[in-house]
């Protein structure tokens, strides 16, 4: 069993959704999806009968490409996930003959600063003397290669930062970013002191959110995740303050002001 950690720049239901969904943790770890189970009719679906596919799957077939040096041992087995616990994010997998077997777990756990450290296990079983003649490695050294080669460097060289997620205000003043879209959810219209409270109120409420308030000559945009403020900041007269110093800001405003909050379509910040 090979372990490993690291700390991925995004909120935890984030990599959550990232590392649930099937298709991509394959690609990442190097397989080759070539067929899905059909559960309805219990047989794998290969070809232009994919197609077919009418309902989610959690089993595939699958190609292991294993690297000998500058050349590859191609096996084909089924590829079986994601399963959810609270003990964590399990695939596993298995070769047609049964003699090679292959398993990951993935742990999450929430940081400060929308990070979150994830835990890796990986671990290669086999039987008789197929990887080493196959391979000439150990299965330790294949479980290294899945969890540091594979995952950890997709992580550090192509996983955007959910700073880089996180909308920004075009020059119509509203939210926009090419990533993905914001869909509004509330407007309120009041006295500073109640656009106060109802920020409080929404944040308790979304997983998700972009708040941006108006109050004369004030404009703040704060960021809420997991029920929590995580960023503010607010703009009067060239003065700039950020996370509770702007909110007391809007604590000392006066007059009437405006509130819009957006939610964030999370299955969409997956789409790279």
């Amino acid at each position: 069993m090979y372990r490993e950690d690291a700390v991925i720049p995004a909120p935890v239901q984030f990599i959550k959704k990232f590392a649930t969904d099937a298709v991509l943790i394959s690609g990442i770890f190097g397989l080759a999806i070539i067929g899905v189970k059909d559960k309805a009719r219990d047989k794998f679906l290969y070809g232009d009968e994919i197609r077919e596919l009418s309902s989610p799957t959690d089993e595939y077939k699958v190609v292991f490409p294993i690297r000998k040096g500058n050349d590859f041992t191609f096996v084909v087995g089924t590829w079986v996930g994601p399963e959810v616990s609270m003990d964590g994010i399990r695939y596993h997998g298995i070769s047609d003959d049964e003699k090679l077997e292959v398993e990951v777990r993935i742990v999450l756990k929430s940081l400060a600063d929308n990070t979150t450290r994830v835990y890796f296990e990986a671990d290669f079983k086999y039987k008789g003397s197929f990887m080493d003649r196959f391979l000439g490695r150990k299965a330790e050294d294949l479980a290294k290669y899945i969890v540091e080669d594979r995952f950890i460097t997709y992580v550090r060289a192509y996983f955007k930062s959910f700073l880089e997620l996180l909308p920004t205000m075009g020059q119509d003043g509203k939210p926009s970013i090419s990533s993905f879209s914001l869909t509004p959810i509330i407007e309120f219209t009041g006295e500073a002191k109640d656009i106060l409270a109802k920020i409080n109120e929404t944040i308790a409420q979304l997983s998700v959110a972009v708040i941006k308030v108006d109050i004369d000559k004030l404009n703040c945009r704060i960021v809420a995740e997991n029920k929590e403020m995580k960023k503010a900041m607010c703009k009067s007269e060239g003065k700039i303050k950020t996370d509770f110093e702007a909110l007391s800001m809007i604590m000392t405003a006066r007059g009437q002001g405006k509130m819009e909050v957006y939610g964030i379509n999370t299955d969409e910040v997956f789409e790279f």
